[in-house]
């Protein structure tokens, strides 16, 4: 039997492991992962593996019986065809570079590849892709770039939940990938003032470069009275990029009259808040999960075209033997904004 390298997350540890090279079912593709980018939501998987499993047995995602999470992780990829199962067109060439959105149908539904117990994700040399949904990739863009396109496509579906207007007042909290992912998205739409809220003073400058009009350190400024006096009476819509769960009543608490709070930050942990904040304030309160196949293909094209600045967010890449020091390096404070893992290889995490 064939045999690959994966990267495995169990027991709140991520290692290198040998496993069986997937075989494509039917409508399915084998590809070869060129990159993958290492999420927010996959140092938070790790941290809180316990928080998470109790989380996915609720959602009847993993038996009930289960005491340890193990996920083999990557969901934001560049990766090459390399076989194709049963039931496929076979439009797209052997060794044509594609990219998808990272999920598999499944019975009652879909499964995230790199999310999902059982499912290998894009940090594994192969892995599995719905033929339906690949998208080639433009010719000139690098692997790199490919991989961006994920997040890129949740900052899109952030603000396409708010639909913020031209005059009115945006307020990104949290300038890390998503949150310049919408910083980006909204100044592609065209909204005239966009506030960057975030306490690093390198975040707050990568924000203005991608679009943001004013940058502020919420340790020093109330950002939420700043963003209502810009606002003049015009509705504020609040992109929480966070991630942390005390932000959420402290948002609620906080918000302008009628502002639409829209919540982007993965919280898995239990949080207490008083509707009665909302509801007197007459908050619109939404929550942005993944994004729409449309709006995934519309960012790669955005890449290809140029228009989102996507080798500043690139600060460093990996092969697969050098991810677990990649993760203990990144569960430190540092300074990347998004590593990028080549599978193909081995190396140790470098900047760039």
């Amino acid at each position: 039997m064939a045999t690959m390298k994966t990267v495995v997350m169990r027991d709140n540890k991520v290692q290198v492991e040998k496993a069986p090279m997937p075989e494509p079912g039917s409508g399915q593709v084998l590809v070869r992962s060129r990159a993958c980018g290492i999420c927010g939501s996959d140092l938070h998987i790790t941290r809180k593996a316990q928080e998470i499993l109790a989380f996915y047995q609720q959602l009847g995602l993993v038996e009930g019986t289960t005491e340890s999470l193990e996920i083999s992780l990557g969901h934001e990829f560049s990766a090459e065809i390399v076989a194709f199962g049963p039931g496929t067109e076979r439009s797209l060439p052997i060794g044509q570079r594609v990219t998808s959105i990272p999920f598999l149908p499944a019975e009652g539904g879909e499964v995230g590849v790199g999310t999902t117990p059982g499912v290998y994700g894009a940090y594994s040399e192969y892995f599995l892709l719905n033929e339906a949904w690949l998208l080639p990739v433009p010719e000139d863009l690098p692997d790199e770039a490919v991989a961006i396109t994920e997040p890129m496509a949740i900052g899109l579906h952030s603000v396409n939940q708010g639909q913020p207007e031209r005059d009115e007042v945006a307020l990104v909290a949290g300038c890390g990938p998503i949150g310049l992912a919408c910083i980006s998205a909204l100044h592609l739409r065209g909204v005239n003032n966009i506030i960057a809220s975030d306490p690093q003073p390198d975040n707050r400058e990568l924000a203005s470069r991608y679009g943001a009009t004013r940058t502020i350190d919420p340790r020093e400024q109330d950002e939420m009275l700043l963003a209502a006096e810009l606002a003049g009476g015009r509705r504020v819509v609040i992109f929480e990029c966070v991630g942390i769960p005390t932000v959420i009543p402290d948002f609620i608490l906080r918000a302008p009259e009628k502002s639409c709070i829209v919540f982007t930050g993965l919280h898995t942990g239990e949080v207490a808040f008083s509707p009665a904040h909302a509801l007197v304030k007459q908050l619109n309160i939404k929550y942005a999960y993944y994004y729409e196949p449309q709006e995934f293909a519309a960012c790669l094209q955005g890449l290809a075209g140029g228009d989102i600045p996507w080798r500043e967010l690139v600060t460093g890449k990996v092969g697969i033997d050098g991810v677990p020091g990649a993760f203990e390096e990144m569960m430190k404070h540092n300074s990347h904004i998004k590593v990028i893992i080549e599978p193909w290889r081995e190396g140790a995490l470098e900047s760039i």
